[in-house]
Order: C-alpha cells, then sequence, then structure tokens
C-alpha cells in the first residue's frame, strides 16, 4: 500500500501508492533536527501541492514523542488562513504496539522566508518595506488566533515562515508551540537561540523551566523583521553561537536591572551586569542604512519613525516593555495593512495533555493517526 520516494538525503520516505494518483514531483524540503520534508505537486491544480514531514525517531525519548504528539495535536486542531492546515497523518507501522513511523501531511504553503530573503538581490527582488508589513501582520493574526487557543508558538524564525507567490504568510512547524499556563514554568531555550527572548533562555544548567507568556513570540518577531530588512540574522556571530545575547546587548543596549534580577544565577547576573555596563543601544536607521538592502532605503526612510518605534517596543529585554499582539497589530507601523475583519479568535482553546510515558504517547500518537485517515479533498 506504500511506495518509497526516499533518496540517499531522505533515507526510506513511504507515502501511500494512491498518492502516485493525485500528485507528482516530490521535491526534498529539508531535514531538521525533529524531521524530514518533502513537497509534491498536485496532477491537477499547480497551487494545491502538499508537504509530507517524516518524523525522525519519535519514540527514541519522551521528549521526541511529546514533540510529534504536540504537533498533530495543534494543527488537527487549529483553522486559520495564516496557520498551516493539516490534511492528514499516517503510518506504515501495522499497530500501535510496533508504531515507529509517523508522517503527517499538510498544504504546502511555499518555500521558506529565509529561502525567499536569500534569493533577493538588486536586480531581481520581489519584496518591498510593503510586503514585510503585510506579513508582520499576518503573522500577528496567526499570533492572535494562537493565543486565544491558549497557545504560544515559541519558535519563530524565517526557516518557519512559508512565502507563497503572491506574498501570503503561513506559519509552520508547531512542534514546540505549546499550551500556556500563566503559573507554571515552560522548557527554558525553545526555539532558535538567535530569535530567543531573554526570559525563555536558561542560566543555570540545573534550571531548564522558567515562567514566560505569549511575548516572548513579539521579541522574534522584532529579530524577523530586522532579517526581513537587511537579508542577515541580526543577533547572529559568524563566529560563535552561542553569542545571541551578547550580539543583543551591542545592539539593543544594557539589559535592564529588573531582568537581570530575574535570571537567578550570580554568575550569569554578574556577568551580564558587566556586558551590560557599556552598552548602548544602536541607531536603527543608520543601521538600516549600512545594513539594509539598498531598494528599500526610500521606503525606511518615508517610515523611519514609526518602523524605529515597532522594533523598540519588540526588542525590549523587559517583557513587560514589549508590546503584546493587539497593541502590536493596532501599531501605526501597520496601519496601511491592517485588516481588523481578519483578526479572528480560535472560539476554544487546545488541551495541555501533560506528561507521559513513551508508551502514553505512542497511545495518544495512534490515536491521532486513526482520527485523520488519508484523503483527498
Amino acid at each position: 500500500n506504500y511506495i518509497n520516494l526516499g533518496n540517499s538525503g531522505t533515507g526510506e520516505f513511504f507515502v501511500p501508492r494512491s498518492f502516485e494518483t493525485h500528485y507528482r514531483n516530490a521535491t526534498y524540503l529539508e531535514k531538521g533536527g525533529y524531521g524530514t520534508v518533502i513537497a509534491l505537486e498536485s496532477k491537477t491544480n499547480s497551487r494545491e501541492g502538499i508537504a509530507v514531514k517524516r518524523f525522525d525517531s519519535s519514540f527514541d525519548t519522551d521528549k521526541r514523542a511529546q514533540r510529534c504528539y504536540r504537533e498533530l495535536q495543534l494543527l488537527s486542531g487549529l483553522n486559520h488562513e495564516n496557520i498551516v492546515k493539516m490534511k492528514f497523518a499516517y503510518t506504515t507501522d501495522a499497530n500501535q504496539n510496533v508504531l515507529n513511523a509517523v508522517y503527517l501531511t499538510t498544504e504546502f504553503a511555499g518555500f521558506d522566508l529565509g529561502l525567499r530573503l536569500s534569493q533577493e538581490t538588486p536586480k531581481t527582488h520581489k519584496f518591498s518595506l510593503l510586503s514585510f508589513q503585510k506579513m508582520i501582520s499576518e503573522l500577528l493574526r496567526a499570533l492572535k488566533y494562537l493565543n486565544s487557543a491558549n497557545v504560544i508558538h515559541r519558535d519563530l524564525k524565517p526557516d518557519n515562515l512559508a512565502i507563497d507567490d503572491d506574498g501570503k504568510l503561513t506559519l509552520l512547524d508547531f512542534g514546540i508551540a505549546r499550551v500556556m499556563d500563566k503559573d507554571s514554568a515552560h522548557t527554558t531555550n525553545p526555539g532558535a537561540a538567535f530569535y530567543r527572548a531573554i526570559e525563555t533562555m536558561a542560566f543555570d544548567q540545573n534550571s531548564n523551566r522558567q515562567i514566560y507568556n505569549e511575548k516572548a513570540d513579539i521579541w522574534s518577531i522584532g529579530a524577523i523583521l530586522c532579517q526581513m530588512i537587511t537579508g542577515k540574522i541580526v543577533f547572529s556571530d559568524e563566529f560563535r553561537k552561542d553569542r545571541a545575547l551578547l550580539k543583543a546587548i551591542e545592539i539593543c543596549g544594557p539589559i535592564p536591572e529588573s531582568v537581570i534580577k530575574e535570571i537567578g544565577h550570580e554568575t550569569s547576573e554578574k556577568y551580564l551586569r558587566n556586558k551590560s555596563a557599556t552598552a548602548k543601544r544602536i541607531d536603527f536607521i543608520q543601521y538600516f542604512r549600512q545594513e539594509g538592502r539598498l531598494w528599500l532605503w526610500e521606503e525606511i526612510q518615508r517610515n523611519q519613525t514609526v518602523l524605529v518605534d515597532f522594533i523598540n517596543r519588540t526588542l525590549a529585554f523587559d517583557h513587560r516593555d514589549r508590546m503584546n499582539v493587539d497593541e502590536a497589530l493596532a501599531h501605526p507601523f501597520l496601519a496601511s495593512v491592517r485588516e481588523p475583519t481578519r483578526e479572528v479568535l480560535a472560539g476554544h482553546s487546545i488541551p495541555d495533555v501533560g506528561d507521559r510515558t513513551l508508551e502514553g504517547w505512542r497511545e495518544l500518537i495512534w490515536g491521532a493517526i486513526q482520527a485523520s485517515p488519508v484523503r483527498f479533498d
């Protein structure tokens, strides 16, 4: 009942034989820490391709199994125009007891923003500042919907934002998204270091949980906007990946004492006070003039006051100084692209299933697969 579309890059990658009737031209998209993704074109409608994700090593640890289930649970329970739509899940395994191979099928919503930005050149560029304003507004609408379902994404970065040929943004990859609990601590160091808010970071090897909220995603949006304008990862240090926070201090200035005091690790607090002592926030317009894409400069100049204010209220070390999603949607920087009628709420919240044993996760994942059978509509 299954055919192998795998190659040397993907390893064995099975899809239902019925795919042959509906899809063609498998394209390898990416291999991440948790899964491998291919895209397939529709034979009947070029705008209706699919993406298939194979969760890799899902049952090696409780944490990997939890991540697999979380993505299936969230995508099956969410329905928003800027959140990737799940079609179905499947497995090549005969029953729950031997479940190992898990596949998730979604719409193919376009290539990721990181790739799109890397393809922009002075001669052939598709995106203007207005394009980016629309994308940020769409991303915020997706987050408003998510937050109303009691979910934070926790892994916002260009690789997790699909952009179609019309410039529409779709939010992907819900593997480390999670249900919010305002009083419970969440796992530290979620997502990619370059886009991570300070309150989500672990400063002590023994501390792997912190209390934080949906404003952690707002910091990531500020970092993404800077990357849209420059084409570069704003908090990247070309020599050391672990220096993202030091790079953020170089760019965003000193970490407020109110934030340092909450770290709860004396050595780290002292170190960050020392690094913050001489730090000064950069002039972002000057930064964009030097580092930004030349073809965006006229628009940046026209929007400079509201652009800088938007960045100041997203890239703030203290989450209390950051905008929330509603404030960001209403910000003057996005006024020309705002569509309030599309700022919809979920109408239901996603339940948190808590911790499980490996066998407990296996049972939940098997149930999720049975609840979303293969279909072509």
